[in-house]
């Protein structure tokens, strides 16, 4: 898939991302997210195709800011 993807979490929207930065940042069941194609903001959840990207709650935040800051460097 070669979509653009653009997450929700909670109030804050950030992105776009592509599906690798997607399975590497890791997605938390309460995200929604949003592509061309979709009408509205859907849960991960509904999204079969991203549903190997949910990580189990706290996983994400585990990294300490310079890891999350610098990530993009590995």
């Amino acid at each position: 898939m070669g979509e653009i993807y653009i997450l929700r979490e909670g109030k804050l929207i950030i992105g776009p991302f592509n599906l690798k930065k997607i399975k590497k940042r890791g997605l938390k069941i309460s995200d929604k997210v949003w592509y061309e194609g979709l009408y509205d903001w859907t849960p991960v959840e509904e999204l079969s195709h991203l549903a190997p990207c949910i990580v189990a709650t706290g996983n994400r935040n585990d990294l300490s800011f310079f890891q999350r800051v610098f990530s993009f460097l590995k």
